[in-house]
């Protein structure tokens, strides 16, 4: 048999063109996908500045409502609000002192083996009354005087409060125990 070369002459497209094709369809694809992301990028872009605008508007609308609302108020007389009411209100709230965290601080510097028993606020004067066990090493004044500085110590409680002073001690037995009652007292700053 007589073995011929075939040559296929109606082949339009050659290797290098396929490879070409096919490069420049990944260029095409990486093209449209940059274009939306970059198109979900604008649409996020526009709905966060959509709902940015709907915040401020909701602002100003509510800042009219007030202002509204303070106007007839003050034309039916039931507020009568001037700038010195503002400023006085604004002066007493800082000097206002609050008192829950002035406990807790109290409540952590206690020593285990201590009890508040009392406070008494009276003419800027704070008077703490506690009870303590004690212990045959110690000294019945060292208790006091460490719970003192522990006190002294602590910047929350003691930012408002000077002259921590020993008042009063008292020595008794409870059940078999030795315990000591004592009260210190300290001035509003």
């Amino acid at each position: 048999m007589n073995k011929l070369i075939r040559i296929n002459l109606n082949q339009t497209i050659s290797k290098a063109q396929l490879e070409h094709q096919k490069e420049e369809r990944k260029r095409w694809f990486v093209f449209i996908l940059i274009c939306i992301l970059f198109l979900g990028y604008i649409g996020w872009f526009g709905f966060i500045n959509n709902r940015m605008d709907h915040i401020i508007e909701n602002r100003k609308n509510t800042i009219k409502q007030i202002i509204n609302d303070t106007e007839k108020l003050k034309k039916e007389g039931k507020i009568n609000l001037s700038k010195a009411d503002i400023k006085t209100l604004n002066k007493l709230e800082s000097k206002r002192m609050f008192w829950a965290p002035k406990l807790i601080a109290l409540s952590e510097i206690t020593p285990d083996r201590m009890s508040i028993t009392g406070f008494e606020y009276d003419h800027k004067r704070l008077k703490i009354s506690a009870i303590s066990s004690v212990d045959k090493t110690q000294k019945d004044f060292d208790i006091v005087e460490d719970f003192m500085i522990r006190i002294n110590e602590n910047k929350e409680f003691n930012k408002d409060f000077k002259d921590i002073k020993f008042e009063s001690m008292e020595k008794s037995n409870a059940k078999g125990n030795e315990v000591l009652s004592f009260t210190i007292q300290a001035r509003l700053k």
